[in-house]
Formats: structure tokens, C-alpha cells, sequence
């Protein structure tokens, strides 16, 4: 008579076991596949970014061949891209926006007549400036 109550124990714990496993197994499955929609989502924030920076660039560059004597072109850029902070290599005929968590880099060209310093600047609003250098025009981007 005394069997029944293990019995009944054993069924209950053999159950939660399962239910554990099953749910841990679900996170497990789904915590993958949201690392993967994260990373995707801020390709693609940093490509839109990186292409408003690269046309504010080139529309620096215009007014500057224009003969603009005082040029600056704010560029009212996010801070952070699917909730990360990134940052921004400017180089002279290319960006590298990048973020570390999740690590995702992307590349976005650009051409300019004037010459680009480069420099890296973090997330955020940015202004570029013409400089008046002793080789000639340039532009830099300051956060």
C-alpha cells in the first residue's frame, strides 16, 4: 500500500523534468534565432546610416566646389542602431560603421572631389566642415 505515494512522487518530479527540459530547449532554440535578427537589423541601420552620412558628404563636397567659403553640413545621425552603440571611420573614399555586440561592419562608399581627413567619430550627430589646409581644401567630420 505504501507504493502508491511514491508512486505519485516519482510521476510528479519525471514530469517536471520534462516540462524543464522542453522549456529550456525553447530558449535555447529561440535565443539563436533572436542574436540573428538583432545582427540583421543593425546591418541594416548601419547601410541606412552610412548612406545618409555618405550623401551629406557628397553635398559637402558640392558646396564646397562651388566655392563656398564657410561650409559645415550637420548630419543628424542616430546614437545607437538596434539598441548598440556604434562607430564611424571616415575614410577618403570609404565609411566602416561598426558595432561589437553584436560584431557587424559595414562598408559604404562615397566619391568626393575635395579631399576627406580621415578620423573616427562615434554615433551621434556629426557636422562636416570644410578646412581651409595649407594643401588645399578638406573635409573633416567632428561629432
Amino acid at each position: 500500500m505504501t507504493d502508491r505515494a511514491v508512486s505519485a512522487t516519482v510521476n510528479y518530479a519525471l514530469n517536471l523534468a520534462v516540462a524543464t527540459l522542453l522549456i529550456a530547449g525553447l530558449l535555447t532554440a529561440t535565443g539563436g534565432l533572436v542574436e540573428d535578427q538583432r545582427r540583421e537589423a543593425a546591418r541594416t541601420e548601419l547601410s541606412v546610416v552610412g548612406q545618409r552620412l555618405a550623401s551629406d558628404l557628397q553635398t559637402a563636397d558640392r558646396l564646397v566646389r562651388a566655392g563656398g567659403e564657410t561650409v559645415a553640413v550637420e548630419s543628424p545621425l542616430p546614437e545607437r542602431v538596434a539598441g548598440v552603440s556604434y562607430t564611424v571611420t571616415v575614410g577618403s573614399n570609404e565609411l566602416v560603421l561598426e558595432t561589437t555586440h553584436p560584431e557587424v561592419t559595414v562598408r559604404v562608399s562615397f566619391a568626393a572631389a575635395t579631399a576627406v581627413e580621415e578620423t573616427t567619430v562615434s554615433g551621434g550627430a556629426v557636422t562636416i566642415v570644410r578646412v581651409d589646409g595649407g594643401t588645399g581644401d578638406r573635409l573633416e567630420v567632428r561629432p
